[in-house]
């Protein structure tokens, strides 16, 4: 069947990704064809009303000639691919801040495609249109030269806001969130940040040991909100733990933080000379953290020595991006004596409740 340039479009998005896992998931399948329908004429809607009925062989066996083809090129060829790209760099990589030429982190808008996410996100296979540059903010010097559109087109708005760092913003349409273009991390303006940030750790050295006797004493406090925050901060010390922050249901990965862990997430264990805790949660980018109370675990992989043979080492922590659902990271033991089972005592003998 013939499609709209549009229909065929939004198609393509899905048939070069049939290889993918997230074509097997439902909630996936049932986004996308729930926008493709809505990039489908009246014609096709009245076929095409069932995404298992169709075929998208030929469209994903064209992707992967096409992938092919570019790892057989010949030198030159790909010589002359990577200068073209070295010449977009050079046109529109760079900006003058402060009278220097400062590099840009990212001067291309995100393409068109169908929206992925990280786990189970319930907006899964939605269609992210493409942005055009009415839907772009230009953020510039008012003595400086505005960049031009593309032909036909205009900024949606163009304005000299010095109190922030973006050069340029627009709206995604999948969350409604801004993205933006910023500048290179090596760049001045951003280096500058980041060398507070680190100062201000530096400085934290200084109070971290009264920090910690601090929240240590709080776990007795008669008060529960002191009690509660004094256990946050040990697992955000002692776990390196994000803080974590609330979400609408429905809107997004459920990714919890120290902030946000639920009943579900932790399991207590009696031992003979108190309790233990155990637990796993989904925490920054979809990586599943397995939080294991007590001791120093039992090692999980072996060093080689000089000689060839093997040796027992400590478990450390391994965080690889796209982990695979059910894959646990195991998480380090405190390195202090300070073992994982001294604080559920503390807490459990003051009748602290895990909420």
């Amino acid at each position: 069947m013939r499609l709209s340039v549009k229909a065929e479009e939004v198609a393509t998005f899905y048939g070069r990704m049939l290889d993918h896992e997230y074509t097997t998931k439902e909630v996936f399948r049932k986004n996308f064809f729930n926008d493709w329908r809505k990039e489908m004429t009246v014609e096709e809607r009245e076929v095409i009303k069932s995404l298992d009925k169709c075929d998208f062989t030929e469209i994903h066996r064209y992707f992967v000639d096409k992938a092919a083809a570019r790892k057989v090129l010949t030198r030159e060829e790909k010589q002359n691919l990577k200068e073209e790209a070295e010449n977009l760099q050079q046109e529109f990589g760079y900006c003058i801040l402060d009278g220097h030429r400062e590099k840009i982190g990212n001067f291309k808008t995100e393409p068109p495609g169908l929206f992925r996410g990280r786990g189970d996100h319930p907006k899964m296979g939605m269609l992210k249109r493409r942005v055009m540059p009415e839907d772009v903010v230009i953020n510039c010097s008012r003595d400086s030269k505005i960049p031009k559109p593309p032909a036909g087109h205009q900024w949606k708005e163009v304005r000299s806001d010095n109190t922030v760092m973006w050069l340029a913003a627009w709206t995604e349409s999948i969350q409604n969130s801004i993205k933006y273009v910023m500048l290179n991390p090596c760049s001045k303006l951003k280096g500058e940040k980041a060398w507070q940030k680190f100062e201000t750790a530096r400085r934290l050295r200084g109070f971290v040991d009264e920090i910690r006797s601090q929240y240590q004493a709080d776990w007795k406090s008669q008060e529960m909100k002191t009690r509660q925050r004094a256990v946050a901060l040990y697992f955000i010390d002692k776990l390196a733990l994000r803080a974590g922050n609330e979400k609408e249901d429905g809107e997004a990965a459920d990714t919890v933080g120290c902030c946000s862990l639920r009943v579900e997430h932790v399991q207590l264990h009696p031992e003979a000379d108190g309790c233990q805790a155990s637990g796993s949660l989904v925490g920054k980018s979809v990586l599943r953290d397995e939080l294991i109370g007590g001791r120093r675990q039992k090692p999980t992989h072996k060093r080689k020595r000089r000689g060839g043979a093997h040796c027992s080492a400590p478990a450390t922590v391994k965080r690889r991006p796209r982990c695979r659902p059910g894959r646990g990271v195991t998480l380090r033991p405190d390195r202090t004596s300070q073992p994982f089972t001294v604080l559920l005592r503390g807490a459990l003998s003051n009748r602290m409740r895990v909420a």
